[in-house]
């Protein structure tokens, strides 16, 4: 472990504020939408799991980010070891087998394994001295990130599967493709995507359906599409204010606190607030995109650029569900959804970025 005052130098202090904020955005929501303050609360887990989430961005600040690069290969074994026995041992719910219980607390390793794929995957191409990848470094790179994406995925938890493919689809770019093997991608994936519509679920086929006319099924499919929007729309320019907003306090909006959280701020903080909120998230993303510019090397270079890939698709798949653009499938609003998982996972991979920061100037 080297740890000197350049560092602390290198240190971003508004990116960690930003991040902050974001998470006591998601605090403050979860407060006002569900009951309770204790430890078996909503918002006290959630307090919980911000405070050994900031516990884990320390100490992973603490060591040089080529620790887990140069021993990725046994941490994506273990991460693949723990999915496949998620499979087995795990615990069911809303129809996913994706979770551990420990205690009276559940956790959702997929969210960290994909942490562990977006450092495999950089390490890989990274080791690549060719201006283009070549055919079979795209072929490994793929089995690099869906062998546990299909792990995920048998899991019965499809939304979380999806999240892994701007995570090849973006490094394989940036690595260097050729455009022959770019064509020969998007030809396969026509070709896969009626193959795929028949897999679906019913009810994945139906959300899929109403986006384009919520009101065909305004009870079941498209209820939570059209409580969204009303609960955007009425908070108008300043909102209704704190514990005021009728759907998410009078339980019309599901998933009020998790998967649409950012329809109950704008409720409650209207357009401004909404603004202020996607203003941080861009802030955010300015950030990773330049610390991606100026890593020392490739290896930290295409894990930010990773990460980055990951984030930005969480929020526009998020945002896209709660305002009626896209259809629902349960992904998370980074750093502000209730739920430690994805909370941990993404303040982990963002301290290996601001890792990666500070020491982008340190041989």
């Amino acid at each position: 472990m080297k740890f000197n005052q350049r560092h602390l130098l290198s240190f971003d202090w508004l990116w960690l504020l930003a991040v902050l904020a974001l998470v006591g955005t998601g605090i403050l929501t979860i407060w006002s939408t569900t009951e309770g303050t204790n430890l078996n609360s909503y918002f006290g887990r959630q307090v919980l799991y911000a405070s050994l989430g900031i516990l884990a961005f320390l100490i992973l600040l603490c060591f040089d980010y080529h620790l887990y690069s140069d021993f990725i290969a046994l941490i994506y074994a273990c991460g693949l070891a723990v999915l496949v026995g998620v499979l087995v041992f795990g615990k069911t719910i809303h129809n996913n087998k994706s979770w551990i219980s420990i205690g009276s607390y559940t956790f959702q390793p997929s969210e960290l394994v994909k942490v562990a794929v977006i450092i495999a995957l950089a390490k890989y191409y990274s080791d690549s001295e060719r201006e283009h990848l070549e055919l079979n470094e795209l072929l490994i790179g793929g089995l690099i990130v869906f062998v546990p994406m299909l792990l995920v995925v048998l899991q019965g938890d499809l939304g979380t599967g999806v999240t892994f493919i701007p995570i090849y689809a973006t490094l394989s770019f940036v690595a260097g493709i050729k455009r022959r093997h770019l064509l020969l991608l998007l030809l396969a994936a026509c070709l896969a995507a009626p193959t795929g519509w028949f897999l679906l679920k019913a009810h994945q086929k139906g959300r899929i359906e109403t986006i384009f006319n919520p009101t065909q099924d305004a009870r079941r499919l498209g209820y939570q599409t059209i409580q969204s929007e009303i609960a955007i729309g009425s908070g108008k320019f300043l909102g209704k204010g704190f514990k005021q907003g009728s759907q998410g306090q009078l339980g019309f909006l599901p998933a009020r606190h998790t998967d649409f959280v950012f329809a109950v701020w704008s409720e409650e903080r209207g357009f401004l607030g909404s603004m202020a909120l996607i203003l941080l998230f861009l802030f955010v993303c300015l950030r990773l995109a330049r610390t991606a510019r100026e890593a020392k090397d490739r290896v930290g270079m295409f894990f930010v650029i990773g990460v980055l890939s990951l984030f930005m698709f969480h929020i526009t798949i998020n945002m896209g569900m709660v305002v009626g653009l896209l259809p629902i499938i349960g992904i998370p609003l980074p750093l502000v959804s209730a739920g430690g998982s994805s909370l941990i996972a993404f303040l982990a991979a963002l301290s290996i970025c601001m890792n990666i920061r500070m020491r982008r100037y340190v041989n």
